[in-house]
């Protein structure tokens, strides 16, 4: 976690320098306070104030865009008896770090986020430590006001559950409120159910020379709504060394925000007998598969959803890495 520091007196900027120094990060100075913030707000995954919580509040409000998206704000008076986690705190992990701080400079940490408080669980908290993006923001509060109420929550899982359950959570219909984790595209989504997508689709890719990528990211698009995978839950595309630098692979990946491998050819030909071979792609690309390889390789071969799917001028195909979530990495 990439943290800023912000001071405004002597004894402020001492504390500043004596947490950076347990827990590492940035100091910031002093003149050009507001612009600083502006800057580290964007740059940083958590920033630390060490002042009246009413000068962070003022500076703040202006740059607030999402709760998925803005930093963690941490707030500490200047003798470092309370640090009070003021934004972001399960999503951008302000809770955790006040906590964190506390601990470091015997502190007493200020968390009043209602799940904390009451001890419920906190279904943003979950997603974020098994890697789960949120799906539709605004039914967290529906799920949230049902835990903090002591409602029961049913959960709905395309992937495996590890570890104890909840004794709030059920898998049937007899619930509150309702939970979906799924990478899949679901048609008759409840609005109020909310929807977590695990980033566990990788997708790969083969394609000619210098193809324009307005053709590949169609082909993105129709492989994923042909087989109703959300897009979202695409973290990675994988390729062959030959296709390492092609242009239309690299801009995809840049616009989705995915991962880019290269499978190593010696280990695609290691595993050539599970997938449809080519000549021609053997003597272009000195292996007897691409996509098909690529996706199963690079998902640690995971679940395979497609064989080699044809486009013009571009294959693709798309594998399911195997994970798990657990309840109990919240705690």
């Amino acid at each position: 976690m990439r943290t800023a520091y912000f001071y405004l007196t002597w004894q402020g900027k001492a504390l500043a320098e004596k947490i950076s120094s347990l827990m590492g990060g940035d100091i910031m100075p002093k003149n050009g306070f507001k612009e600083n913030v502006r800057f580290a707000f964007n740059a940083y995954d958590a920033l630390v104030f060490i002042m009246a919580s009413g000068i962070v509040v003022r500076t703040v409000a202006p740059l607030l865009k999402s709760k998925e998206t803005d930093p963690a704000v941490v707030v500490l008076d200047q003798n470092g008896k309370f640090v009070i986690s003021l934004l972001s705190g399960h999503l951008g992990g302000a809770n955790t770090l006040a906590q964190k701080i506390a601990e470091k400079i015997k502190a007493v940490p200020v968390i009043t986020t209602a799940t904390d408080v009451c001890g419920a669980l906190a279904f943003d908290e979950f997603a974020k430590a098994n890697g789960l993006l949120i799906g539709n923001i605004h039914a967290l509060k529906i799920i949230s006001g049902a835990a903090v109420e002591g409602e029961k929550i049913q959960l709905l899982s395309d992937i495996q559950i590890s570890g104890e359950i909840p004794d709030k959570i059920t898998f049937s219909e007899n619930a509150a409120a309702k939970v979906i984790i799924s990478d899949r595209l679901i048609p008759t989504f409840d609005e109020n159910a909310l929807l977590l997508i695990p980033k566990d689709i990788v997708i790969g890719i083969g394609c000619r020379k210098n193809i324009s990528f307005e053709r590949l990211e169609s082909c993105f698009h129709e492989i994923l709504l042909s087989n109703k995978i959300n897009e979202r839950a695409v973290f990675k595309a994988a390729t062959v060394s030959l296709k390492a630098e092609e242009p239309a692979i690299l801009k995809l990946c840049e616009k989705y925000s995915l991962e880019l491998e290269i499978i190593r050819n010696e280990d695609i030909e290691e595993n050539a007998e599970l997938f449809e071979q080519s000549d021609f792609v053997k003597k272009t690309a000195c292996v007897s598969s691409v996509a098909e390889a690529c996706a199963y390789l690079g998902s640690n071969k995971g679940e395979r959803l497609t064989g080699k799917v044809r486009f013009d001028g571009v294959t693709m195909s798309l594998c399911r890495k195997r994970i798990s979530v657990s309840f109990e990495r919240t705690e």
